[in-house]
């Protein structure tokens, strides 16, 4: 099993399938550096202009709402996945 499918299955467990396999197939590296990108309030802060499609595709994955905040989804994916 390769590195990719072991993430998706992790995460698929992780996030108690929440998620259909489509959008968890589709979180990168990139995606949870975003998520991690923010301070106690929980909202998410894009550190520059070119952040905001994949602001956006969080917010289509259910990660992020659209206040920008982390969804309980989001939370579980960055606590599992973000090695900061």
């Amino acid at each position: 099993m390769c590195a990719h499918d072991r993430f998706i299955r992790s995460a698929r467990q992780t996030l108690g399938l929440e998620m259909p396999k489509e959008l968890l197939e589709q979180v990168d590296q990139a995606l949870i550096r975003l998520l991690a990108h923010r301070y106690g309030d929980g909202l998410v802060y894009l550190r520059d202009d070119g952040e905001q499609s994949l602001f956006q595709r969080a917010v289509n994955m259910g990660l992020v709402n659209r206040e920008g905040y982390l969804t309980p989804a989001g939370r579980s994916l960055v606590a599992r996945f973000n090695n900061d």
